[in-house]
């Protein structure tokens, strides 16, 4: 089982042109998270066919980016620009998105700009195909625009959101589902709301996996697409700079030999503290914990940086082979009421060691007692209790319940 906070709430400014406009794409991610609980506070500035030149030079786009310590503020170029060749790129569209991010950074320094790439047209990009013969074909434009948008978010340290890598999973994976519109270049409402899965994945670390709003298209449709969504933004977070520039708390682990946990943080690079669920606390990307007992305990991850925390909890199974401690401690001290309101007893009138520590493992009692454990210091929820005589340990989990 894996937690994240329940509720967030995060700002976004889109900048792009037509295919942020088309089918409201702001609207739709603030719709999927609001369905998911969270909150979006959104704004957007559009115009059709506007480059990262126009919008530089548009005093209503400034505007819009001054307007608000914006969280995120997502950057659309335009559609055919970041397909050209590197040198072209580099000349007329890298110079305005390092410009963009700066005025960005200069408004609200922990903003963090994200930069949406886009697809690669239905049959390529007839248009330019004889200049730029890469871009004759969908697969050669969308290697472009992926590297060009990459290039992008390395050089400003921001965050990609591949949208456009999911338009190439679905054609691969369903072929005859119609991502575009009659003209072969915008989305269409599957397209678009492809593209929202994607960003809720991105900017809110969360999965969109059965997610309720599924705007006008069928359910079966809807998630196919926040599947797909959801396996192209984790499967690579790295490339998209996730967990690099944007801290991710989610970690994977391996168990080696019964109780050795080795944990793996999704930001490596980033400030980590890890809280095991039965006391013990590390730090670093990669620690490894060894559990003294079975039980299932509650791993919780904080990462962060300067700007944002992020954090995760998930439960670990721990089973260890029955040995003489564990048999001492589970026939001997058996714990009950629980639930319970003001205290629990123990079968066992000799001094034990009680210490008592919540899901994310912070200890919030330690004495020593005999024969009961009172609990009015508690607040009512969910913890991890642990007794300890010298010889025996044992863990328990404790409801305490005042309904």
């Amino acid at each position: 089982m894996t937690t994240h906070a329940q509720f967030k709430k995060r700002s976004a400014l889109f900048i792009g042109n037509s295919y942020t406009y088309f089918n409201n794409l702001p609207q739709l991610v603030q719709q999927l998270a609001l369905a998911n609980g969270d909150s979006l506070d959104v704004d957007s500035y559009a115009p059709g066919g506007y480059t990262f030149n126009n919008h530089y030079n548009d005093a209503n786009c400034l505007a819009k980016i001054y307007s608000k310590d914006w969280d995120f503020v997502i950057l659309q170029a335009q559609s055919q620009e970041p397909s050209f060749s590197p040198a072209q790129v580099n000349a007329q569209t890298l110079p305005y998105a390092l410009k963009l991010d700066s005025v960005i950074k200069d408004n609200h320094a922990c903003s963090k700009t994200v930069f949406f790439e886009t697809w690669g047209r239905k049959f390529g990009d007839a248009s330019n195909c004889a200049a730029y013969p890469p871009v004759c074909t969908y697969t050669g434009m969308q290697n472009r625009l992926k590297q060009s948008y990459t290039l992008f978010a390395n050089l400003t340290s921001g965050l990609v959101a591949p949208a456009g890598e999911a338009f190439r999973e679905s054609i691969l994976q369903q072929p005859g589902l119609e991502l575009y519109q009659p003209d072969q270049s915008h989305p269409s409402v599957e397209g678009s709301y492809l593209s929202a899965a994607v960003f809720y994945e991105t900017l809110f670390q969360k999965t969109v996996i059965s997610n309720t709003f599924i705007s006008s298209i069928p359910s079966a449709t809807a998630n196919l697409l926040q599947n797909i969504a959801h396996q192209v933004v984790r499967d690579s977070l790295q490339v998209w700079n996730l967990g690099v520039h944007l801290p991710w708390a989610d970690y994977t682990y391996t168990v080696t030999g019964t109780s050795a946990f080795q944990f793996q943080s999704y930001s490596p690079s980033l400030n980590s503290l890890w809280y095991f669920g039965d006391g013990s606390f590390g730090s670093g990307a990669s620690p490894t914990h060894t559990y003294a007992a079975s039980g299932q305990y509650t791993v919780s991850h904080v990462v962060h940086d300067n700007c944002v925390k992020d954090s995760v909890a998930k439960v670990v199974v721990v089973t260890l082979p029955l040995g003489i401690k564990d048999m001492n401690a589970k026939t001997l001290w058996t714990v009950f009421p629980n639930p319970s309101a003001d205290g629990v007893y123990i079968n066992s009138n000799e001094l034990l060691h009680a210490k008592v520590f919540t899901l994310s493992g912070e200890l919030v009692l330690d004495q020593f007692v005999r024969g009961s454990i009172p609990l009015s210091v508690l607040e009512q929820g969910i913890y991890l209790l642990e007794l300890e005589n010298g010889n025996a340990k044992l863990h328990h989990r404790l409801i305490v319940n005042r309904q």
